[in-house]
C-alpha cells in the first residue's frame, strides 16, 4: 500500500499550497502573499465538507440541523421581543398603565422561553465543535501516520509543511470553533435580516434601501482595505509561533549535545531571532487591527444616530407613536448587524482563513505524498525470504543526487551481506530504499513481507512507556509478528534472560523493574540503547534483518558477542558498518566504488582485494 490508505481517509483536495518563509524580519514584510478572503472560501468548503460526507455524516447533519432550527426559533422570539418592547414603551410614553404591564408581561414570558433555548443552543454548538474537532483530528492523525507519511513529508521538498504538529493540535480546534461560530453567526444574521426587514418595511420602506446601500459599501471597504492583509498577518503569526516552539522543543530533545558543544549561546540567539520575527509580525498585526477597530467604531456609532434622525420628524409631527421609533431602531440595528457581519467579524474571518490555508495544505500533503514520476517498486511476499534488487536506480529525495545506478543483487536466504564504502556514499540510503522510505528512482525490490523484516538504525527509537514496552517494541503495532521462539508475548523470565544475553543483566534491577517508566532516550547511553535494540531483534527473530551501524557505539568485544548471537537467531541479515572485524560475520560484501556504481563480492574476495591495495 502506497497511497490508497491515506487517500481513503480524507477526501482528496485538488489545490496545493506551499508557503515557506525564510526571509529576514521586516515590519513591512510579514512573509506571505496577500490574498482576498474569497480565495479561501473554496478551500474552507473542501475542509468543512469532509465530516459531512464522511462516516459520521448522520451525526454531523443532525447537529447542524438542530443548531439551525434553534437559530430560527431565537430569531422569531427576537421579533416578538421587538413588538412587546414597542407596546410597553408606547404605553410608558402615553402613561397607559394597563398596556404598559401587558407589554411587560409579554416581554417576560418571551425571555423565560428564550433563555433556555439560548443555553441549549450554546451547548449544541459546543458539542458540534468538539465532535467535529475529534473527527477531523482523528482523520488527520490516521493519514499522517499511515504509510509513513510523517517521514515522507519531512524529506520531500515539494510537500514541505511547517509545523504539522501545530496544525493538527492548534489549527484544527481553532478552525472548527471558528467555523461553527461564524457559520451560526451568519445564519442568525440571515434570519434576523429576513425577519426584521419585514418589520422595517411595514413601517418605513425607504430605510430598507438606504440600509442595504450603507451596509454593502461599508462591507466592501472593510474587505478591500483590511481583509487580505489581516489574513496574511494571521497566517504568518501562526507560522512563526510554530517556528519558535519548534526551536525550543528541538533544544530540549538535543539538550546533551548542545551542552557538550557549549552551544547554548547560538541556540539562544536562534530562539531570540525567531521571537523577534514573531514580535515584528504581531506588532504589524496590532497596527492593522487598531485601524480596523477605529473604522468599526466610526461605522457603529454612525448607525446609532440614523434611526432616530430618520424617524424624529414623523414623531414630532404626530404621525407615529414613540414606541415606533424604538422598534425601528431595534429592527434597524438587527438588519445592519446582519448586513455588516463581515465588518464586525473581520478579525475572526481572517483567523479562520489563515487556519483554512494551513489545514488545506496539510490535507493535500498527507494525501499526495510521494507522487514521483518514477519510483522504486516494493514487492513484498511471504514466499520471499531473501533479498533481490533488480535494476535499481536510487536518487535522494528533492536534490536528486545519484546513489545507485542500475543495481542488481541477490541475497539468498541464510546469507548475510555487509555494505561498505566511504562516508556519505549512500550506504544507509540503500537501506531506506529497501525499506520503502525512499522511493525516488526506478527498479524493483523483492523482499519478505514488512512484518517479517526488522530495521535497526544507528540511533534506536525509545518510545514512551515502561522498560517492558521498550523491549517488546514495536510489537505493540498490529503488523509485527513474534519470532519462532515465542508464540505469545514472552514472560518476565525470558525477557530477563535476553537482557543478560545482550549484556544488560543489571538494567531491570537498576531502574526498578520491567514496569518502570522513564525517559529512556535520556536515561540510557547510546551503547545501552543499541544493545536494547539488539534484544528486540533477538526477540522477534525476523526472516530478514537490517543493521545500519547498529553497533557503532559499542566496543569490539561487545559487538562480536552480539553478532555471534545474531548469526544463531537470524540467518539472513544486511549490515552497514566501517569496522573490518564485521566482515567475518557476513558472507557477501557490497562495496560502493563511486558515481552510483556498486560491486558485490564474497567476503574472501573483498579481503583479498583490500589486502592488495
Amino acid at each position: 500500500m502506497q497511497h490508497s490508505e491515506s487517500a481513503s481517509l480524507l477526501n482528496k483536495p485538488t489545490v496545493r499550497i506551499k508557503i515557506i518563509d525564510t526571509r529576514t524580519p521586516s515590519v513591512n514584510d510579514p512573509g506571505t502573499v496577500s490574498r482576498p478572503l474569497s480565495f479561501t472560501i473554496p478551500k474552507w468548503w473542501k475542509v468543512a465538507t469532509l465530516w459531512f460526507r464522511g462516516d459520521e455524516k448522520k451525526k454531523a447533519w443532525t447537529y447542524a440541523a438542530v443548531s439551525v432550527t434553534l437559530c430560527l426559533l431565537n430569531t422569531l422570539l427576537l421579533v416578538r421581543v421587538s413588538y412587546a418592547q414597542r407596546m410597553f414603551e408606547t404605553a410608558l410614553a402615553g402613561k397607559e398603565q394597563d398596556d404598559f404591564y401587558k407589554g411587560m408581561y409579554q416581554f417576560v414570558v418571551i425571555i423565560i422561553v428564550a433563555a433556555p433555548l439560548m443555553a441549549i443552543q450554546y451547548y449544541l454548538e459546543s458539542r458540534l465543535t468538539l465532535e467535529w474537532r475529534r473527527w477531523l483530528t482523528n482523520r488527520l492523525l490516521m493519514a499522517y501516520f499511515s504509510d509513513q507519511t510523517f517521514f515522507r513529508l519531512h524529506i520531500q521538498e515539494d510537500h514541505q509543511i511547517d509545523n504539522p504538529d501545530q496544525r493538527i493540535c492548534d489549527d484544527v480546534p481553532q478552525y472548527t470553533e471558528g467555523s461553527v461560530f461564524l457559520v451560526t453567526a451568519l445564519i442568525k444574521k440571515l434570519f434576523n435580516c429576513v425577519a426584521f426587514t419585514g418589520v422595517l418595511w411595514s413601517i418605513e420602506p425607504r430605510m430598507v434601501f438606504f440600509l442595504l446601500t450603507y451596509a454593502v459599501v461599508g462591507t466592501w471597504l472593510t474587505t478591500y482595505v483590511f481583509g487580505g492583509r489581516l489574513m496574511q498577518l494571521q497566517y504568518t503569526c501562526m507560522q512563526r509561533e510554530g517556528d519558535l516552539r519548534f526551536e525550543i522543543v528541538r533544544t530540549r530533545e538535543n539538550a546533551e549535545s548542545i551542552a557538550f558543544y557549549k552551544g547554548e549561546s547560538r541556540e539562544a540567539s536562534q530562539a531570540n531571532s525567531r521571537l523577534l520575527r514573531l514580535v515584528v509580525t504581531i506588532v504589524r498585526k496590532i497596527q492593522w487591527q487598531a485601524g480596523l477597530d477605529l473604522w468599526k467604531h466610526v461605522y457603529v456609532y454612525a448607525t446609532m444616530l440614523l434611526p432616530a434622525l430618520w424617524m424624529a420628524p414623523k414623531y414630532f409631527a404626530g404621525v407615529i407613536e414613540f414606541g415606533v421609533i424604538t422598534q425601528v431602531g431595534f429592527a434597524f440595528h438587527r438588519i445592519e448587524a446582519a448586513l455588516s457581519v463581515l465588518i464586525m467579524k473581520m478579525a475572526d474571518f481572517s483567523g479562520l482563513a489563515a487556519q483554512t490555508e494551513r489545514l488545506e495544505a496539510l490535507l493535500d500533503a498527507v494525501v499526495h505524498h510521494g507522487h514521483e514520476a518514477t519510483r522504486i517498486q516494493q514487492v513484498p511476499s511471504s514466499r520471499t525470504l531473501g533479498l533481490s534488487l533488480e535494476h535499481v536506480t536510487l536518487r535522494t529525495p528533492g536534490s536528486g543526487h545519484l546513489i545507485a545506478q542500475g543495481l542488481d543483487l541477490d541475497l539468498p536466504p541464510g546469507k548475510s551481506m555487509l555494505i561498505v564504502g566511504p562516508s556519505g556514499c549512500g550506504k544507509s540510503s540503500l537501506l531506506r530504499a529497501i525499506s520503502g522510505l525512499w522511493t525516488s528512482g526506478s527498479g524493483i525490490v523483492r523482499c519478505p513481507n514488512f512484518s517479517q523484516m526488522l530495521f535497526l538504525p544507528q540511533k534506536p527509537f525509545m518510545p514512551l512507556g515502561s522498560l517492558r514496552q521498550q523491549l517488546l517494541f514495536p510489537s505493540s503495532g498490529p503488523k509485527l509478528e513474534w519470532g519462532q521462539r515465542h508464540g505469545s508475548q514472552p514472560n518476565d523470565k525470558e525477557l530477563l534472560a535476553l537482557l543478560d544475553d545482550v549484556l544488560l543483566s543489571e538494567l531491570a534491577e537498576k531502574v526498578g523493574g520491567l514496569e518502570t517508566e522513564l525517559e529512556w532516550g535520556h536515561v540510557l547511553s547510546l551503547g545501552e540503547q543499541q544493545r536494547l535494540a539488539f534484544l528486540r531483534l533477538l526477540l522477534h527473530q525476523p526472516a530478514l534483518a537490517f543493521l545500519d551501524e547498529a553497533t557503532g557505539a559499542l566496543d569490539e568485544n561487545t559487538e562480536a558477542s552480539l553478532y555471534t548471537l545474531l548469526r544463531s537467531s537470524c540467518q539472513t541479515f544486511v549490515s552497514v558498518g566501517h569496522r573490518m572485524q564485521l566482515i567475518q560475520y557476513h558472507d557477501l560484501v557490497l562495496e560502493c566504488v563511486g558515481k552510483g556504481h556498486w560491486q558485490l563480492q564474497t567476503s574472501a574476495e573483498y579481503q583479498h582485494r583490500r589486502a592488495r591495495r
